[in-house]
């Protein structure tokens, strides 16, 4: 995957922070039977294991672009934007996306507002977002796509999620662990079993699992 050799899982697809992703899903049990979850931008190979366990009807797939997972059953278009404050109040038990958010054209702190309004109370946020070296930056207006990649490190990508100043950015919306560490949770013959390299271990990175409860969400306290 791009510079990143032997990370594609051959089966389903799946990138390293997927299959961490996946790791701390089931450590927390989660989905169950009955379960209401919510996956934004979702990956086949999670796709396929969360339907062998919550009913269909019960799984909400969405994206800003529904075509490009044809796997997905009942996916829905969804913007973020404007869609998100429509969101039922307490509804699901899960919400999951992963490198969804330095995608999103308008006020993260508004969307991760509703995203937990529709949390249930002893609901779950399971999410990784990329943290680069530096500062938090953004730019929601046009830019040109080598602006953005330059910038962003992708062309559709109109914000960075910075190490540096972490607690004035992201740290000031909600309240997550600082000092990532996957081998707290899985030893390492775990984790090298399912290929996620040794820089995805600790530290805030690009393939860091953020574990959040419904009042992780500082604005809602």
């Amino acid at each position: 995957m791009n510079t990143r050799p032997n990370v594609k899982c051959v089966s389903c697809g799946s990138l390293e922070r997927t299959r961490l992703l996946h790791l701390y899903l089931s450590k927390l049990q989660l989905p169950q039977p009955g379960m209401k979850v919510l996956h934004f931008a979702p990956e086949k190979g999670l796709y396929d294991v969360i339907l062998k366990v919550v009913d269909v009807g019960d799984y909400k797939t969405a994206d800003i672009e529904p075509g490009l997972f044809p796997f997905a059953k009942n996916i829905v278009k969804f913007d973020m934007c404007s869609d998100v404050e429509a969101l039922p109040e307490n509804h699901f038990d899960l919400i999951l996306h992963s490198h969804v958010f330095e995608h999103i054209k308008c006020n993260i702190a508004y969307v991760l507002f509703h995203l937990h309004r529709s949390l249930k109370e002893d609901g779950w946020h399971i999410c990784v977002i990329p943290f680069w070296d530096g500062s938090y930056e953004e730019h929601t207006a046009n830019l040109s796509a080598a602006d953005a990649i330059r910038r962003f490190g992708q062309a559709d990508h109109v914000r960075r999620f910075g190490r540096d100043d972490i607690d004035n950015s992201l740290g000031k919306i909600l309240n997550f662990d600082r000092n990532f560490d996957a081998t707290r949770d899985f030893p390492p013959d775990i984790l090298q079993k399912y290929n996620i390299p040794e820089t995805a271990w600790r530290g805030l990175t690009f393939n860091t699992v953020l574990r959040l409860r419904k009042y992780d969400m500082r604005l809602l306290r």
